[in-house]
Formats: C-alpha cells, structure tokens, sequence
C-alpha cells in the first residue's frame, strides 16, 4: 500500500536551489568575471532569500514576549552564522601568514579585523572599490562586505517586524513597500561605491523576501482551509455517485493554477539565467531591480519546480555559505601566486567546492547540534583566537620595542643578528603599506597615497617644496621631511599608485593619464621653489620602438620631455629627478638571510635578487631629459649605493643580511636610512 501521509521537508527544496544558483553564479563572477560579467547578482539574490528567512523566523515567534522575540532570533541567526565564519577567518589568516606573498599581510590584518567586527562595508576610498578589489585580489575578506551588511541588518529587521505586527495584514504589505521603496531610491540617489556597500541601501531587497514569506505564509493558511472544505465536499460527492452513477469525474480548478505557476516559475527562472549569466555586462541600473524582483516572484510560485528541487542543486544550497566563505582565499591565492595558470584556476574551483563538502559535512553540521552554551563557548573561543593570530605582529613590537627611536626609521643597532635581520627584513616587506602613511602630512582623501601637505614645518623655513611621483614618493616622505623641512615653509606632496609623473605609465593606464594630468596641474598652481621626483622606474624603461634609433624620434621620450619643460616653467630653482635603479626579483628577500646562513657567496645571492631588466634604457632617457632641461634639472643617482665596484654587481642588502628593499618594490627603513646621507647633502645646499 502507498503512504499517502509523506513526511513534511525541514526546509523549502526550491528555495535551496535558488540559493545554489545564486552561490553558482558568483563563484562564475569571481572565477571567470569575464565570462560571467554579471555573477554578482547572485548576492542580490541571496539578500531576498535571506529577508525571507528571517522573516520567517521572527513570524514563528511573533507570540512571544518582544525581549524573547529578539532574542530567540539573534541566538539562532548566529548560531547559524559566527561558528563556521570565525573558523574560516581563523584559517585564512594561519594560511596568510604561512603561503601568501609578504605583502598581502598587512592589507588583510587590517581587513580580518573589519571582517571580526562586520564592518567589512564600511565607506571605501577611490582605492577601494569593489570591482577593482576583485580584480587585484589582494584582499582574502573583500567577500565578508555582503554578511557585514546581513549581519548589520539583523539589527534593523526584529524592530521593523515589531512595528508591523500593529498593522493588519494587507497593511503590513504597505508598510513594507514603503521601506523598501525609500531604500531603493536611496540606493540610486547616493554614489554607487557607496549604495553598493551601504545596509541602509540594500533595506529593500530583504523587504522583497519578508513579503514573499508574508505572502506564502498567508497562501499556506488559505490552502489549509481549501483542504478543509474539499474533504466535507468530497464526502458529499461521495454519497450522491454512490446514488446516482458508479463514475463520476471530478473538476479541480485549483490544478489549472498549480500548473500555470509551475510553467510561469519555469519561465522566471529561465529569464533570472540568462541575466546572471549573460557574458556581456547589463547595466546595474536595470538588471539589479529585475533580478531582486524576478527572484521574489520566482519563490512565491516555485514549490513544486523540479528543477530547482533536484538533489544537486539543493546540495550546493545547502554548502552554499561554507563555499561563499570558502572560495575567496583560495581565489586569491591563485591570483597572487600562480601568474594565471588557468589549469591552477580549475583546480581552486574544484578545491574550493571539495573544502566546502568537507567543511559542511564535519564542522557545520556538528555545531549545529550543539546546545547554547556550547555554542557560545565555540564562539568566544575562535574569537579570541582571531584577535590574538591577526594582531600578533603588533603584540610581538610590543615586547620587542620597534620602531621606539624617532631618529631611525630602521631600528638595526651593531649588535643585532642575523635573526634580527630575518625577522626585520619580513617585517619591512609585511607593513611596507603603513610606512607610506606620513604622521606630518594632512591627506586629502582617506588613501595612504593621493595628495597631502605636511605639516609641523620650521617657522624659519623659506621655500615651497613639492615631491611628486608614485609610491616611491610616500616611501621617502618622512625621510625626506626630517631632512628638508627645516627648510621649507610648504611641503605638498603628491603619490600616484604606479604611475610615473613624467610618462603615464602602462600599468593602469586609464588611472595614469589623469594622474599625469593632475601634476602637472599641481605644479602649475603651486609654482613651488624646489620640486623633486621619487619615482620607481615603470614604463620608460622600454626599448626604442620599431625603426626609431634617436631620442628625437622616441614618442615616450619626447612625451616626458614636454612634461618636464611644463614642470620647469612653473618651478622657481630647481627640478631634481631620481634616476632609475634596477628593481628586485619579488619573493627573493626573505631568502637572503638562509643564503647567507649557507654561506652562499655575496655575489650569487646578488644575481638573486637583482632583477636588471631595462633600468639603463630609463637612465639613458633621464640623462637625456637633464640635457634639454635649460640647467635647471638635477639627477639624484643612488648607483654609487648599491652598486658593489669589487664584485660588479648590485647589492640590496648589507654585510649582516639587513635588506635595503621591501617586496613591495619600496626602499626599507634600512635601505632609507642608507641613502638618507645623499638627501642630507642636498637639503643643505639648497
């Protein structure tokens, strides 16, 4: 015999094959955004899933005591939420520290501190948008903004829903829309940096699911007391075929709407694939509505979907948070370490979806079981341990006393070791980031580059001074500000990511002609006495191009030419440019220290390290550029101090293992300080 009576499911199978969908989708965005441009839908669509949840959670307990309303939810919201991502935290930041570059560190102590704290959508500068985030993938927690603003919203919801119950149920839908409708209209009046990330702005896609489980939840009541009426009707039914006719058969408007939903859900999910999974970009304007919208409609008539009900798809539902997690570092990584091998890139897919699996099938499932205090216990514990792991390296200066002496930038003392160098010559390269960041100068924007002036200068100080270029800039700053200032009485200082002020470099090109651009304005407008260029040399290291064989004819000589003579006609005295120096071999610090443990000679760890390249094409060009400068360029050579006349070779480190570079391509504090005298000279005889 057939059981009619089967056993009810504990949650919604469609809504967990809307939810793999959606986690599908943004694994395509961040894997391949090029050909899965709009991927990133897929968190909208999670924004309405998880409004529904919550408004479910909350309709559950709406008879209860508000205290015990609000806090019924808070404990299983993070319940479900803070174990698995404290743990996953926790070990990105053990893999940090253990396999990715060494500049990475810092960038992800401070945002694994964001991360702990779910602020990880707090404002972003120009510097920190989230597509550019994405594209650079330095960032192992960029992914934590949406739960930020999930988790910031858990603080909203109970409170809306409060007010809602004093409304009547068809009121409550308007109250609803008018949240959700002055969201969203805030959401397209502010800047799109910021509505991307604010809570405030996303408010209306988690309305559009607490009105889908409203909706529902109202459907199911109707649904119970049609069931109740058709079992009195089918009884009398019953007795008049007994009466009258051995057949009869039996109309049922209800299965003509039945299968109209099951054919419209077909058709909205269709529409929802194709817009997230088009391979060109729609316009966020149009295609964010209509996915937020689309999804809330498809979940309103989706129950009985095949489709999304399959056993597959609601598996990657139910992984779906583990692999959110999950797959960023990983991604990461491969962008970081693997120079776009794109049979590494399969593989970090596959791994992120085994790790997921396995992550889901142990931990998640094991704490889900756990009672309160247990719970509570697992989490403050893998709390505390973040704090600790993230922060170590501040805990560690802390005993160990760096960077007290104001005078040195560097902390090396005579009787340091080679362990000292180790464990200096990482830390240089792992907080290269903050060393930017000048304590004298007044930024204008919240990025440790852009446009500053310093402050704190020498009433007795009689020139304006301005020191332009790229990161190299903000790497000399305070160098140069202890040497210099005492002379001037204004400092305005300029640093452009990767771009060289006399060519707009290839590197970001876009960002670099506007910075090339900027100086020159700055210079013109400011009309300083002195002006100095620290740059790394980038572009104008290339080789002539095709059938060129002068500087005459050389487009990007001629270029920093015109830039140069614009400079110079607004600069009092003197133009003094850094000449190119060869760069480092990334990855070739942190080895110097063991090499010379293995007591390798000087001169090989030099070919190490040294990565020649087309500096000399950049110096020929700067020779140049001093020739055609009227006089009133001067040429800052740092050769003579890092070239090694006995074993003819660049050298980047000292006799003790101290290294003069970061693998960020900056001067250390050491390598500042070894080439502070050269500044020194020139401060006192301008």
């Amino acid at each position: 015999m057939i059981d009619l009576v089967k056993q009810k499911p504990s949650k919604r199978l469609d809504l967990q094959g809307i939810r793999g969908l959606a986690i599908t989708v943004v694994l395509g965005f961040h894997f391949y955004p090029e050909a899965f441009p709009n991927g990133y839908l897929g968190v909208d669509q999670f924004f309405v899933l998880s409004g529904f949840l919550m408004c479910m959670l909350l309709k559950r307990s709406e008879n209860k005591p508000t205290c015990s309303l609000v806090t019924t939810f808070y404990f299983k919201r993070f319940k479900r939420i803070l174990p698995l991502y404290l743990l996953i935290i926790l070990i990105s930041m053990i893999c940090l520290y253990n396999f990715f570059p060494d500049t990475a560190v810092e960038t992800n102590q401070e945002s694994a501190n964001h991360a702990l704290l779910f602020v990880s959508n707090r404002p972003k500068t120009d510097q920190e948008d989230y597509f550019q985030q994405l594209s650079i993938a330095i960032d192992i927690f960029t992914h934590t903004w949406s739960l930020s603003v999930e988790i910031q919203f858990y603080f909203l919801v109970p409170f809306i829903f409060i007010i809602s119950t004093y409304f009547s149920e068809i009121l409550q839908y308007g109250y609803f829309c008018v949240i959700a409708i002055t969201s969203l209209v805030y959401f397209n009046v502010i800047f799109s940096t910021e509505a991307f990330n604010s809570v405030l702005a996303r408010i209306w896609q988690f309305m559009i699911g607490m009105m889908v489980y409203l909706f529902s939840k109202s459907e199911e009541n109707y649904q119970v007391l049609n069931n109740n009426e058709d079992e009195e009707v089918g009884e009398c039914k019953k007795l008049l075929m007994d009466a009258e006719s051995d057949q009869e058969v039996e109309y049922n408007p209800g299965d003509k709407i039945v299968e109209f939903a099951q054919k419209t859900s077909y058709i909205l999910l269709t529409g929802l694939l194709l817009m997230t999974g088009f391979p060109l970009v729609l316009p966020p304007i149009f295609a964010r509505p209509l996915v937020t919208i689309g999804t809330g409609c498809l979940m309103t008539i989706s129950k009985d979907n095949t489709f999304l009900s399959n056993r597959v798809l609601t598996y990657i539902g139910d992984i779906s948070y583990a692999l959110y997690l999950i797959h960023w570092p990983i991604y990461a990584y491969w962008k970081l370490s693997c120079d776009g091998n794109q049979y590494l890139l399969v593989c970090a897919l596959v791994s992120s979806f085994f790790l997921a699996v396995l992550v889901f099938e142990t931990f998640e499932k094991w704490y889900l079981k756990l009672s309160s205090t247990s719970v509570g216990i697992l989490v403050v514990a893998l709390f505390f341990q973040n704090i600790v792991l993230i922060n170590k390296d501040l805990i560690m200066d802390n005993f160990m006393s760096v960077g007290q002496d104001a005078s040195s930038l560097d902390n090396v003392t005579d009787d340091m070791t080679l362990d000292d160098a180790a464990r200096l010559n990482h830390r240089w390269s792992v907080f290269d980031r903050k060393f930017l960041r000048v304590p004298s100068c007044v930024y204008e924007t919240k990025s440790h580059l852009g446009w500053c002036r310093h402050t704190g200068l020498s009433p007795l100080g009689k020139y304006k001074m301005a020191i332009i270029g790229n990161s190299w800039t903000a790497n000399h700053a305070r160098m140069f500000y202890q040497e210099c200032g005492h002379k001037a009485k204004n400092i305005m200082q300029g640093a452009a990511y990767g771009c060289e002020a006399l060519y707009p470099s290839t590197f970001n090109r876009d960002l670099c002609r506007q910075n090339f651009t900027h100086f020159a304005e700055r210079i013109k407008n400011e009309k300083p006495d002195y002006a100095f260029i620290f740059t790394r040399y980038m572009s104008i290291g290339a080789p002539f191009p095709r059938n060129v064989t002068n500087f005459n004819d050389d487009p990007i000589y001629q270029i920093m030419k015109t830039q140069m003579l614009n400079f110079i006609s607004n600069i009092k005295y003197k133009l003094y440019i850094l000449d190119a120096l060869p760069n480092i071999k990334r990855k070739s610090i942190d080895n110097i220290v063991p090499l010379i443990r293995n007591h390798t000679d000087f001169a090989d760890i030099d070919n190490t390290v040294i990565k020649l390249g087309d500096y000399e094409m950049a110096r020929k060009r700067y020779d140049q550029l001093v020739k055609d400068c009227n006089g009133k360029c001067v040429l800052v050579d740092y050769l003579p101090e890092f070239y090694n006349n006995s074993t003819g070779t660049f050298r980047y480190f000292d006799d003790k293992g101290f290294a003069y570079w970061t693998e960020s391509l900056h001067l250390s504090p050491h390598g500042i300080e070894h080439i502070r005298h050269v500044w020194k000279d020139i401060c006192s005889k301008l």
